[in-house]
């Protein structure tokens, strides 16, 4: 691969820059560039630097609304709801966060309820903003129909992740995991249709609902639950909790986030805050020690999240790179609002 190395602080300006020459405000082009600088820190180019040109097109297109100017409401003591207005996920969360903090250090648990955005790209990052704060972080978020029932054809569901963060009490993190609820990612079936690949055996079902190795056939079916029965139920836990719980756009109604042309995403992002040591005091922390020796002191087990080094540096594609490049010196009439 021709590849490349970028400072992470070079990365992020020139994100930011070309989110805005496409119709980001200046806030929404900033943090969504903090995120997309994050996922590249940690290695998920697919939610860094890869995701930055759908970005730009989408803004273009009007499915994700640049300027948005997301609206904040204190619902309940403990809940906040704010609005993305069909704007990115990361300014809303952004307006929202220091209530929340606020909230929970108060009442040891808060729920931070994003509604209307467009796709939050890695799940991980809000989870993780809270974690840094001292606080135990679960967020929740809904995808385009892609996942099948146990026994089904059709998709009903997205592929659904659910993300935490852990905090160590010392400003650090002991572990943290995002993840799809699918049996599969859906960005791993599409690669391997376009390289006329096989996908293992129990990913997806063909149309007809039958068990395929074949991935374009599997596009044209659906994508099995993780774990069967079990992952379908979490999967149905995060769409209620991200689409029925903040008003949000339901898996079934929203058409492919790759689509650049169509109607806004709408999607929503439910985040849970809580003060681990509210019921249990330092006890948590001595049970989380633990926890971590038992697991640590096995050869070949780790606690997930652990191994992730955020660099100062990375190494990017060359070409990916260019277009970055290219897109924030580009300029472009802009109709996204």
């Amino acid at each position: 691969m021709n590849t490349t190395t970028v400072s992470i602080e070079t990365l992020e300006r020139v994100m930011a820059m070309a989110l805005r020459r496409h119709g980001a405000s200046e806030i929404a082009a900033s943090e969504v560039a903090k995120a997309l600088r994050r996922a590249e820190q940690l290695g998920n180019t697919h939610c860094g630097l890869g995701h930055l040109e759908r970005d730009c097109a989408q803004l273009l297109s009007g499915r994700v609304v640049g300027k948005a100017v997301p609206k904040m409401s204190r619902i309940r003591p403990g809940l906040i709801q704010v609005n993305a207005r069909d704007g990115f996920a990361q300014p809303a969360f952004a307006l929202g966060l220091p209530e929340a903090l606020e909230c929970v250090a108060s009442l040891g648990v808060t729920v931070l309820a994003i509604s209307r955005a467009y796709t939050c790209t890695a799940l991980g990052y809000f989870p993780e903003r809270i974690a840094e704060n001292g606080f135990i972080g679960i967020a929740f978020t809904n995808a385009s129909a892609s996942v099948t029932a146990p026994g089904g054809s059709k998709p009903v569901l997205g592929t659904n992740p659910i993300a935490m963060s852990v905090p160590d009490g010392r400003g650090a993190m002991v572990f943290q995991f995002d993840q799809c609820t699918s049996a599969a990612n859906l960005r791993h079936v599409r690669e391997a249709a376009q390289r006329s690949e096989p996908i293992p055996q129990g990913w997806a079902v063909s149309p007809l609902g039958e068990p395929t190795t074949n991935a374009s056939e599997a596009l044209a079916g659906a994508l099995l639950p993780a774990g069967g029965a079990r992952g379908f139920g979490i999967g149905l836990m995060s769409e209620v909790l991200a689409s029925f719980f903040t008003n949000s756009a339901m898996s079934l109604d929203t058409e492919s986030l790759q689509t650049v042309y169509g109607p806004p995403h709408g999607l929503g992002v439910f985040c849970i805050l809580l003060d681990p040591t509210a019921v249990a005091g330092d006890h948590f922390w001595h049970k989380l020690g633990r926890l971590k020796e038992a697991i640590d002191s096995q050869s070949g087990t780790r606690l997930p999240g652990t191994k992730q080094r955020a660099q100062e540096c990375v190494t990017v594609d060359r070409a990916m790179w260019e277009k970055a490049q290219s897109l924030a010196e580009s300029r472009f009439d802009n109709h996204a609002g």
